[in-house]
């Protein structure tokens, strides 16, 4: 669970101890990591640290329906800044995402 077989140490001992080195209150990922939370609770426990705040989110998919990835072209702010998407939109999009809070409020 903290070291592969050849010594080094997994992603869950390195995220975990990065974590706790700088002072992080506010862990928040994608919810393909919600699995992961458990061991990182267990060992931030074990290192004798505060726990941070967890929050898991939707991944955002691509075109295809798989996670979005480089291969899916340009995600870059500039694209959606040249495309014509005001700041805001782009803002509340992220504020929302994954989440309808069942009105047409926006949250900027």
């Amino acid at each position: 669970m903290i070291l592969r077989s050849n010594g080094t140490p997994t992603y869950h001992l390195a995220s975990t101890v990065d974590d706790v080195d700088f002072a992080i209150t506010h862990v928040i990922r994608g919810e393909d990591l919600l699995s992961s939370t458990p061991k990182h609770i267990l060992l931030t426990q074990a290192m004798g640290a505060e726990l941070p705040t967890y929050a898991h989110l939707p991944l955002l998919m691509g075109p295809d329906g798989k996670k979005l990835s480089k291969r899916h072209g340009h995600t870059a702010l500039a694209t959606y800044r040249d495309a014509g998407y005001l700041p805001t939109a782009v803002v509340n999009y992220l504020a929302l995402l994954g989440w309808n809070p069942g009105d047409d409020d926006t949250v900027v």
